[in-house]
């Protein structure tokens, strides 16, 4: 097996080929993984733009960016996304363990974790070109990454709470400031990408979906890796909380630039300035919501 086509790419193997996105570093070492622990068996396996022949077009019959495709059946049949998965496992574990994943309610989750994963793949890992026109997406794709957007967005407030609990006192203010910081951190870190997204589509670029995944999975990652500073050495020294306001930034701003291809924004005026203001949007989201916490405390716990 290889990284590249299958050793019969023209229809002529008995063998089912699993294909799947080449251009994507998450599908590619997954697929990559799953070989070497033997859970593929002897399947084939080929970035989908490289599939040819009579495969080609049996493919291009199922074929969805962000979902795996198995053809089956001397390649003349198709399954594809967590069915295609279930398929794999029944096949590597055949037993009653692996015949649960044809309960509906089990298939059900499993199909929503496969999607929501196959949405955000390329916001996880971003590749390092643009998506290609001709591999449409599945039109559930945008609904899955609107429920990141509101995920990690939450995940983001929650760890400023967590910090804030971790250095603030434990009164019944404390309490009380820490569900009004949640709920003020999601409307003002929302608001501020939601703002951004608007006019990123004024300037032409109308993928705001994809703008509002990007920056709330920044916004989260950056949070984690601020709560780490704050919360791990907090018991045994200060760090101050500006310095964590620092720390968010740079990160969010290191972070970013790695989409910008993805994201499709351009060396021109245009592509100048949605740089800018998408670096800006996610660097001063957690900052203004690290600084209003650190203000917040200092006055809570003024006599």
């Amino acid at each position: 097996m290889n990284d590249t086509a299958p050793a019969n790419s023209e229809g002529n193997s008995n063998l089912p080929l699993l294909a799947f996105d080449g251009d994507c570093r998450l599908c590619v070492g997954s697929i990559r993984s799953l070989e070497k622990m033997g859970l593929l068996g002897d399947l084939e396996t080929c970035a989908a733009t490289l599939v040819t022949g009579a495969d080609r077009v049996v493919l291009d019959q199922h074929r969805r960016a962000g979902e795996i495709v198995l053809l089956l059946n001397g390649r003349t049949e198709a399954i594809s996304g967590a069915a295609a998965f279930r398929w794999i496992l029944q096949k590597r574990f055949p037993g009653k363990l692996s015949q649960i994943l044809n309960w509906l309610p089990v298939f059900i989750v499993m199909t929503l974790g496969y999607r929501f994963i196959a949405s955000f793949r390329r916001i996880f890992i971003p590749p390092k070109v643009t998506p290609d026109p001709l591999f449409l997406e599945p039109s559930w794709v945008p609904l899955f990454r609107g429920m990141g957007f509101l995920m990690f967005l939450s995940i983001a407030a929650a760890l400023l709470v967590t910090s804030y609990s971790w250095l603030g006192p434990s009164t019944a203010d404390a309490a009380k400031f820490s569900v009004s910081l949640f709920r003020d951190s999601i409307l003002l870190i929302g608001s501020i990408f939601i703002c951004n997204g608007v006019l990123l589509w004024t300037l032409g670029f109308r993928r705001i979906i994809d703008h509002l995944a990007v920056q709330s999975w920044i916004c989260a990652i950056g949070m984690i890796f601020c709560s780490v500073i704050l919360l791990i050495p907090a018991k045994l020294f200060d760090i101050p909380l500006f310095m964590a306001c620092l720390l968010y930034a740079l990160i969010s701003i290191w972070l970013v630039q790695s989409y910008w291809t993805w994201l499709g924004f351009q060396n021109g005026k245009k592509g100048q300035i949605a740089k800018i203001t998408t670096t800006f949007a996610v660097a001063y989201s957690g900052s203004a919501q690290i600084l209003y916490q650190l203000y917040s405390a200092l006055m809570i716990q003024s006599p």
